[in-house]
């Protein structure tokens, strides 16, 4: 448990970062800074662009790194102080008056913490193939990673605005800029020293393969692994139904049902029971494949998305709590799920391939993730636009506004609007998720088959001694034919 604990701290950045980036970088930069939406706004596409080159770099990097400490466990001991600095730069700007340097400024420090998240992030969800191979393994090493990635989003969500304003004062503004400083400081701190206890408690393999060289035939060639496609499909599906629910909850609480007073309830509940559940499903991945969960858990969501249809302003906050739960039982198998897979992916490529690539893996996944939320959460802003409604100026009449009252907002086309794409949106993704996950693979047997294949073709350079079921279960994970398998079987015979 130690060791797993060790692994899991990673995520005490992946998950908390990302919750105080989410809920206070915009408002830090429009109402501290006094950065001009729309440039802030260019600010983080910026960053996004950024991005599209240091992912998939840094995975093959990762796979080409040789070190005493390991290829993957290298990058977490040089990313401690570009993690820490990078997040306290992000809310900090020595005192730059000049606006368009300001901008500037904040452009870079934006880029250098993409660049701190992606030089940590990247190998950390490579490493896990490295560290184990039992399949059953892998999950619980998952669920403990994303019950500590739950517990950090949590303590994340409450913790900065009780820094901030114990500092800097409850009016937002710029007499709270020593407050935000002081929490990016605290904060940083904590997430250096996270990836100093995944360094120190964490073990790679010895003497894995070094992948010599990368072209772009193979960045581009991992989208010819059919494994790796459906595991995408669903992983993208999954990740981008629940940045949007995210996205559209608090306008949602707001201004459909008009409890803004209990946004922080909800959303507690929410993140609370994602991590209780998140044992449940842990159990069943093991019992059952990890695509299991998700064909409990999304159900669910989908079931609680069309309780949503008979919500209004009456409804009692109870009630909302209980749906608020419900959904966590499916963001929560999706989760366990989709991460859990990824590693499984790692030992399909190299029964296919003959290569050991989990860092390319890793870094594509990150940045078609990335990618893929950034354009959905972008089309949501446009959409909510074309309904008469700027969600970044509501924003900051919401934090300025001395009385602020959101039915003043609440328009009945908005609040007609904003109910449908709460409902619809994670029904549809939630569906097509499924989809892939039905058509899913990989389960134990088939794994532990894929990797006696590989075993099979490091030492004679054939699966000829294999059993026919086994040979049939290692053609049904990798959906390749026995004799395109290992394109490096022949070199191997020769030898």
């Amino acid at each position: 448990m130690r060791k797993k604990l060790c692994y899991g701290a990673g995520d005490i950045y992946g998950g908390g970062a990302f919750m105080v980036f989410s809920l206070f970088y915009m408002n830090f930069l429009t109402l501290v800074e006094g950065v001009p939406v729309g440039s802030a706004t260019l600010i983080i596409l910026i960053g996004k662009l950024w991005d599209a080159v240091t992912d998939p770099m840094v995975g093959r990097l990762s796979d080409k790194t040789k070190s005493r400490f390991g290829r993957r466990r290298f990058f977490f001991l040089i990313g401690i102080l570009p993690v820490m600095l990078s997040f306290i730069m992000l809310f900090y700007s020595f005192g730059i008056e000049n606006m368009t340097a300001k901008i500037i400024y904040h452009a870079f420090a934006y880029m250098f913490f993409g660049t701190a998240f992606t030089i940590v992030m990247v190998p950390y969800n490579a490493i896990l193939s490295d560290i184990t191979d039992d399949y059953n393994e892998r999950t619980v090493y998952t669920t403990v990673r994303m019950m500590i990635s739950g517990a950090a989003s949590l303590v994340c969500a409450i913790l900065p605005g009780i820094i901030i304003k114990s500092v800097g004062g409850a009016v937002n503004g710029e007499s709270q800029r020593p407050g935000y400083f002081i929490m990016a400081l605290i904060l940083g701190i904590v997430f250096g020293v996270a990836w100093l206890i995944v360094f120190a408690g964490t073990k790679e393999k010895k003497n894995p393969e070094i992948v010599e060289r990368v072209t772009l035939k193979d960045w581009a060639g991992v989208f010819k692994n059919k494994t790796y496609r459906n595991f995408l499909g669903m992983f993208l599906t999954f990740q981008v139904a629940v940045d949007l629910v995210l996205a559209i909850f608090i306008f949602y609480v707001d201004l459909v049902v008009l409890k803004y007073q209990y946004y922080e309830v909800m959303v507690g509940l929410l993140l609370i029971f994602q991590v209780i559940f998140m044992t449940v499903h842990s159990a069943l991945a093991q019992k059952k494949g990890k695509a299991f969960p998700i064909l409990i858990g999304l159900p669910i969501w989908i079931i609680t998305s069309l309780c949503f249809i008979g919500i209004d302003n009456t409804t009692p906050v109870w009630i909302l709590c209980v749906l608020s739960v419900l959904t966590a039982v499916g963001s929560s198998a999706g989760n366990l799920s989709t991460w859990s897979m990824l590693a499984d992916i790692y030992d399909v490529d190299e029964i296919v391939t003959g290569k050991r690539r989990e860092g390319l893996y890793s870094g594509v996944t990150t940045f078609a993730r990335k990618a893929a939320s950034g354009l959905a959460v972008f089309i949501l802003g446009m959409s909510l636009n074309q309904m008469g409604f700027d969600k970044d100026n509501y924003n900051y009449i919401k934090s300025t506004a001395a009385n602020f009252n959101p039915a003043d907002y609440a328009s009945a086309d908005l609040v007609f609007g904003i109910k449908w794409m709460y409902i619809i949106i994670p029904i549809v993704l939630c569906v097509l998720c499924l989809i892939f996950a039905v058509r899913n693979k990989i389960n134990k047997q088939r794994f532990d088959a894929v990797l006696k294949g590989i075993e099979q073709f490091k030492t004679y350079g054939n699966i000829d001694r294999l059993d026919a079921d086994v040979i049939a279960d290692i053609e049904t994970a990798t959906g390749v034919k026995k004799d395109k398998l290992w394109d490096r079987g022949t070199k191997i015979q020769k030898l």
